[in-house]
């Protein structure tokens, strides 16, 4: 029992440290409600940049170090390892096995700019690197729905969370915002939480092959 425990313990504090992965597709609306800073410089808009390869590779990005990203990835066709990762504040936005499609934030750090982009890969893919318009929102008394890693925008009134999940493996939510940058949830195997969270902020979820639903209130 003791070593069943040890080994729970050690699986747990892994998945914490571990970025998930999974399909991203968002089934919320968007909004054009201008969300706080989260970082070291107001939101503004920012071009959208977009990057393509086949294989494995690395490319440069331009992205205002002041100002935060939200990192697409697409890979459809991939069958083996596919592992994203920067020369920024961020290690390993990505860590899957097989086709990918998700979301997740970067340049979170002013101090530790991204500059590259290195991607590990076996298939084409397709990256972006986008400013905030390009998030849902999950609007109060509304039930957002997806699958998988995805960031979305909470509006302001909001102050409450209920999360839904399905998945046989685990699942984290974050959320960003100018007084709060922390761990909401890290659980394995289905679930239902209810979290205090005031908007505006940013929710990333991060779930391999975790369905979800977020409903803000």
């Amino acid at each position: 029992m003791k070593l069943r425990l040890s080994c729970l313990l050690v699986l747990i504090l892994a998945s914490a440290c571990a970025p998930s992965v999974g399909y991203g597709e968002i089934v919320a609306a968007t909004s054009a409600e201008e969300p706080s800073p989260t970082s070291a410089a107001a939101p503004r808009e920012v071009p959208l940049e977009t990057h393509t390869g086949t294989g494995s590779g690395e490319f440069a990005t331009s992205w205002p170090a002041d100002q935060l990203g939200f990192f697409t990835f697409d890979c459809p066709k991939c069958s083996s390892n596919v592992i994203i990762d920067t020369d920024g504040g961020e290690h390993g936005l990505v860590n899957a096995i097989g086709a990918y499609k998700g979301t997740t934030w970067l340049n979170t750090d002013p101090d530790r700019p991204v500059t590259r982009v290195t991607v590990h890969a076996n298939a084409p893919w397709t990256a972006t690197i986008q400013d905030y318009r390009s998030l849902p929102t999950a609007s109060v008394g509304q039930p957002a729905s997806g699958k998988g890693d995805a960031v979305l925008r909470l509006p302001e009134g909001a102050t409450h969370i209920h999360l839904t999940v399905k998945t046989r493996g685990s699942t984290a939510l974050w959320v960003m915002s100018p007084e709060q940058h922390d761990l909401l949830v890290n659980q394995i195997g289905d679930l239902q939480v209810e979290r205090n969270v005031r908007g505006p902020a940013y929710l990333r979820v991060d779930g391999y092959e975790a369905s979800w639903t977020l409903t803000p209130s």
